[in-house]
């Protein structure tokens, strides 16, 4: 495991971001880890560490936005863009029903090449409909990118859809590092 991810584990572990112990999720399962994104993205030493290494992943490559759906990737997509120099978009979970009733906040273009990041990734239903809300504006999904992925099928869904899914860290990094 390289530096960085070693120091975002780290981050995420002392900050309490993911805990270790009986948790009942929203969907009712019990998990022995709770991974409180809401912690890493109001912390700015974390969320600059997230900009950074997602910006890194990306650099050299022809990307002309990074978007981010509401509300949890929205300051990561900004973290990203401020570090790299891309310009981004924020994708909302529904179109407005008023004003330009836009689904997606900044300027997609037809063709545009997009990186998707996430938070935090379970099964990858939330991204999947970035992902969707992109391609049917004319954008072009290059890749995601998210900062936990749980490991509970994200990867394999977002695959069948023709997009790699690429994750900062995992819940088998995690696994391994708190042992």
């Amino acid at each position: 495991m390289d530096e960085q991810r070693k120091n975002l584990l780290k981050l995420l572990t002392t900050h309490q971001v993911i805990q270790f112990g009986k948790f009942t999720l929203a969907s009712g399962r019990e998990s022995d880890y709770y991974v409180d994104m809401k912690k890493a993205i109001t912390d700015p030493r974390i969320l600059s560490q997230i900009g950074e290494m997602m910006a890194e992943k990306i650099k050299g490559e022809r990307v002309d936005k990074v978007a981010g759906p509401a509300l949890g990737a929205v300051p990561i997509a900004t973290a990203v863009s401020l570090t790299s120099g891309i310009p981004m978009l924020m994708i909302r979970k529904s179109k407005k029903g008023y004003g330009t009733s836009k689904l997606i906040e900044g300027e997609l273009k037809q063709d545009d090449r997009v990186v998707v990041v996430e938070d935090v990734t379970t099964t990858g239903n939330s991204l999947l409909k970035a992902v969707e809300a992109v391609k049917d504006s004319g954008g072009l999904v290059v890749r995601a990118l998210v900062a936990v992925d749980r490991e509970e099928g994200a990867r394999e869904n977002l695959l069948k859809k023709g997009v790699k899914l690429e994750p900062l860290v995992t819940k088998s990094d995690f696994s391994s590092y708190k042992n």
